[in-house]
């Protein structure tokens, strides 16, 4: 390539020496990548930056555990009209709730039925707003669940704007759309009766 070359320095260059052909695949999941950008990684239950997270003392809170296991581990046929998709655990400051809330997702992780966390803290501003809540849930949704992962990542490409769209767009656009494609209902009843 430098034949009779002599007396000079190259620095910092990438070199190839192809003889033949060269082919190369690359599958990258590019929506899945330009989300994570608008995730908040500090708001999941095990954030380093949340460390130490706050919990519930062994043998405390007994009852609003046993409710929110039994509200996670029923499925919507067996529990009828009763059973909301969504649970919000409400108070006063300083009740409680971050540890209600932290004890609660740990035992769904353990039990391999956490799908996704969120916790708003008002001195951060990744997560002081709900800006980044269905961005960050989507992307924990996406990794729990193999089936989502193609549908969220064309979401995502599709519409580079979702991300950033209002908080509506992308419930709508990145979990409820993505959910209803990819079919994941029967998949996941199953994976929560068999932790049972």
């Amino acid at each position: 390539m430098f034949n009779n070359s002599h007396e000079f320095t190259i620095n910092g260059g990438i070199f190839s020496n192809v003889g033949r052909d060269l082919n190369l695949n690359v599958v990258e999941k590019k929506g899945l990548s330009k989300l994570y950008y608008h995730t908040s990684t500090s708001a999941l239950y095990d954030a380093g930056a949340r460390y130490p997270p706050p919990l519930c003392l062994p043998g405390t809170r007994k009852a609003i555990l046993h409710d929110l296991n039994h509200w996670a581990n029923v499925s919507h046929s067996a529990a009828g009209l009763d059973r909301t998709p969504i649970r919000w655990l409400y108070g006063p400051a300083g009740a409680g709730k971050s540890a209600i809330a932290q004890t609660f997702a740990q035992s769904c992780a353990e039990n391999g039925t956490l799908l996704g966390s969120f916790f708003f803290w008002r001195s951060d501003s990744t997560r002081n707003n709900a800006q980044r809540l269905f961005t960050t849930l989507a992307l924990q949704m996406a990794v729990a669940i193999t089936e989502l992962r193609a549908t969220v990542d064309a979401a995502v490409t599709c519409n580079p704007f979702a991300p950033t769209s209002s908080i509506q767009k992308q419930c709508e656009t990145l979990i409820i759309q993505p959910w209803s494609k990819a079919q994941v209902h029967q998949e996941l009843s199953n994976r929560t009766s068999q932790k049972k």
